[in-house]
């Protein structure tokens, strides 16, 4: 229960650190005052919003990829990186799930039904998560895309998760 809250919480400021990086900002703008200009910026904000940056996001990363294409094309990049890290996480899965029968102990089954547990806990988790952050779009268009690169975001940091 404790990794799981531990799990939650790194999933969570990941998340929010994601979102923040996805949003594209104007030079010199505060997204907290609704477009005003930030004259307060240091040199601080700049590194932080840099190594923000630094973990593009798979919004990011398709818009990078796209580049003048068509919006409509982001949703073809999102479902080809949310079927590539699909197959990534259940390949991480599967992986660690063969390892944990390999160990002969009296625990292990014990040990596999917690791995189970943790896995449909966490996708719980991903799909509220990544509905919060579509619904925050307000209805906005972009809301789909939100949901898609949130559930690619989150599950990458799940396969490192069940990885290590």
């Amino acid at each position: 229960m404790r990794k799981l809250i531990s799990v939650v919480a790194v999933a969570t400021s990941f998340v929010i650190g994601t979102a923040f990086a996805q949003v594209p900002a104007k030079p010199d703008v505060n997204p907290s005052t609704n477009d005003a200009v930030n004259l307060a910026s240091t040199p601080t904000d700049t590194a932080a919003k840099t190594a923000v940056n630094s973990d593009a996001g798979a919004l990011n990363e398709c818009y990078s990829t796209l580049g003048d294409q068509p919006r409509t094309a982001l949703q073809s990049c999102l479902e080809r990186k949310t079927r590539e890290v699909t197959s990534q996480m259940n390949i991480a899965y599967k992986k660690l799930e063969a390892q944990t029968k390999e160990v002969d102990s009296s625990a292990t089954a014990k040990a596999l039904a917690s791995l189970l547990a943790s896995q449909k806990a966490f996708e719980k988790f991903r799909d509220a998560q990544c509905q919060w952050e579509g619904d925050s779009a307000m209805g906005g268009s972009g809301a789909g895309d939100f949901v898609s690169a949130c559930k690619v975001d989150l599950m990458r940091f799940r396969t490192q998760q069940l990885s290590d």
